[in-house]
């Protein structure tokens, strides 16, 4: 493929059946419409590869203490 050019993936032909055939979650759905939606925050998944700063832990887990 030459450089810069993007070659369409025809998913049909490289799918499984079984596979095409699962629907799309109500979540994925939801977050489709949160993203077609203007001053819209998402705070659903976030980033779990990044650490939680302990100042933020230890308030989550002295409000469940209280």
């Amino acid at each position: 493929m030459r450089e810069g050019v993007c070659s369409v993936i025809d998913y049909s032909t490289v799918l499984n059946k079984k596979v095409q055939a699962i629907k799309p979650s109500g979540i994925r759905r939801f977050f489709d419409i949160a993203n077609e939606m203007e001053n819209v925050i998402s705070l659903s998944i976030g980033e779990p590869d990044f650490t939680t700063p302990w100042h933020v832990r230890e308030e989550g887990i002295h409000s469940l203490e209280d």
